[in-house]
């Protein structure tokens, strides 16, 4: 499993920041997809579950080396993170997305 100091990630985490919750993504996840995902968060549009989605307050992406990370801010943890992935965004949690 992978940590906040990895460079180079190989599939999707998830760790606590102050204020909510950093999901790290592989490099090569498509850009187009995450924008869209990152979008529709921002909207309230995506798939997640309401009460998930009415604790997230902004989901902002950065371009890092060897990884993608996308911050989600509001009171959510890392597991809730991964779960609503998985259930509402699977083209984003398969390795090498």
């Amino acid at each position: 499993m992978s940590n906040a100091y990895d460079s180079t990630i190989v599939e999707p985490s998830a760790i606590a920041v102050q204020g909510g919750v950093d999901l790290l993504l592989p490099s090569g996840t498509p850009r187009d997809v995450l924008d869209i995902f990152v979008a529709s968060c921002n909207l309230g549009a995506c798939d997640c579950d309401a009460a998930f989605v009415a604790r997230i307050h902004s989901v902002t992406v950065f371009e890092e080396p060897g990884r993608r990370r996308v911050r989600i801010s509001g009171e959510v943890t890392p597991d809730e993170v991964l779960a609503e992935m998985v259930a509402s965004a699977p083209q984003l949690s398969a390795p090498g997305a």
